[in-house]
């Protein structure tokens, strides 16, 4: 059964000023038609949606899931039922515009199944360019795409070898140091990082996992030029993403995150987080280029 990643999804406080950041950079750009002020905005690359959902309380802010698209959604739940029984599924919600039914892998990270050619809004066949996009950035946006969606989980290995069995995705070991394992998902790779406390020396311990998602453009530091420019065009404490190599006199945390994301991921060659506390990592790499 053939499956790929086809979408992530988190929680914001302001979903269309958040969306600006990610259109304006990336290209991405708002899908009108599914989007609407009930579930949120729908940002597309070409192959990958990114879902930026309005925050219901007790939610928290920032990435929340992703979704894995298959050839036969019956077949893949009947072999989840039977192969890890422990791992529950329930329908989607009301407030969300997307088909199919949520679960979890073995440590609990939450995931969506849905079935190839369910989607109520498919991709469009033809890349919008968006207005904000020109403005500020430089070259074809079909060249700046989702990379990779990062998992930090306390169950690496069998979380791995479930992936790997249930759909296929071929995992690769990172260069000697490197703990983590990349997934092929389609267009798009699952990086599993083992997760340890050590991890947060000098910083705030978070959860478990969904850690950050990477995007791949074609020069990182123009990107990086560019990224600063965005940010310096809005007055302070209003821009839709925090750069985390400002120096905060009072709280170094910044520094050592954007250093930890760095180790964690060998294609980094910048990093920043919107204004919902998401961590996006950029690079002009792929993981194949970078592993072999």
């Amino acid at each position: 059964m053939a499956a790929r990643l086809n979408h992530v999804a988190s929680m914001s406080d302001n979903p269309r000023f958040v969306g600006i950041a990610y259109e304006t950079l990336f290209g991405m750009w708002f899908d009108e038609e599914a989007s609407s002020p009930r579930y949120g905005e729908v940002l597309r690359d070409g192959n990958v949606t990114f879902n930026i959902h309005p925050r219901m309380p007790g939610q928290r802010l920032g990435l929340d899931h992703f979704g894995i698209e298959v050839d036969d959604l019956p077949a893949t739940l009947g072999k989840l039922k039977s192969s890890y029984p422990k791992s529950g599924v329930i329908e989607r919600p009301e407030s969300c515009p997307f088909p199919g039914v949520l679960t979890h892998d073995p440590a609990g990270s939450i995931f969506a199944l849905s079935e190839k050619g369910s989607d109520l809004f498919p991709m469009p066949a033809e890349r919008s360019v968006p207005i904000n996009y020109g403005k500020w950035c430089e070259g074809d946006p079909a060249l700046r795409y989702l990379h990779h969606y990062a998992i930090r989980t306390t169950r690496h290995s069998e979380c791995v070898a479930f992936y790997e069995d249930m759909f296929g995705f071929k995992a690769k070991s990172g260069k000697s140091g490197d703990k983590a394992t990349y997934l092929n998902a389609g267009q798009i790779t699952l990086m599993l990082i083992p997760w340890s406390i050590h991890d947060y020396e000098g910083i705030a311990v978070t959860n478990r996992g969904p850690d950050h998602i990477g995007f791949k453009v074609p020069d990182a530091v123009q990107m990086k030029q560019e990224i600063l420019d965005f940010d310096s065009h809005y007055s302070p404490g209003q821009q839709p993403i925090w750069l985390l190599t400002k120096v905060n006199h009072e709280n170094p945390e910044t520094q050592i995150r954007d250093e930890r994301l760095t180790n964690a991921c060998p294609v980094s060659r910048y990093n920043f987080t919107d204004k919902d506390g998401v961590y996006v990592i950029v690079g002009d790499q792929t993981f194949l280029d970078v592993l072999d």
